[in-house]
């Protein structure tokens, strides 16, 4: 099986100039955990709720730390997002992604075709096409 197969083609991204409190705001929006930084229709980055946390979690949930949440979650995305990305191609196999994303300890793959995000596999994604499999030969 491809990963054109089972990849999401209406991929959520954002910019490296957007606002951490906006991403968070998606994420919740949305019910996600994670999503491609683009530039120009290149990725450029990736950014997760486990880069957004640090900078949450040194402060103590009271008013007198808004301010200073406020001033953080101000932040833009290329401050925090990771430029190491890892990405495949729709034409790799799904097998080999799911390697990818164990020995890299990584819940997406951005999908790029020509230097272009063209879509997203996630984990998820990945279970739910192994479950398919399994389905099919019952």
């Amino acid at each position: 099986m491809k990963v054109s197969e089972i990849m999401n083609r209406e991929v959520l991204s954002v910019t490296p100039q957007d606002r951490v409190c906006d991403v968070i705001d998606l994420f919740l929006e949305k019910n996600i955990t994670g999503a491609p930084v683009v530039d120009r229709g290149e990725v450029v980055g990736i950014i997760s709720r486990k880069d957004i946390l640090p900078l949450i979690t040194t402060f103590d949930l009271d008013c007198s730390s808004l301010e200073q949440i406020r001033r953080t979650c101000s932040h833009y995305v290329s401050n925090h997002m990771q430029s190491k990305v890892v990405t495949v191609q729709p034409v790799e196999a799904v097998e080999k992604c799911a390697l990818i994303m164990t020995d890299n300890h990584i819940n997406r793959l951005p999908v790029v075709e020509n230097g272009k995000l063209v879509g997203i596999v996630t984990r998820g994604d990945i279970l739910k096409a192994l479950a398919q499999c399994c389905a099919c030969q019952i």
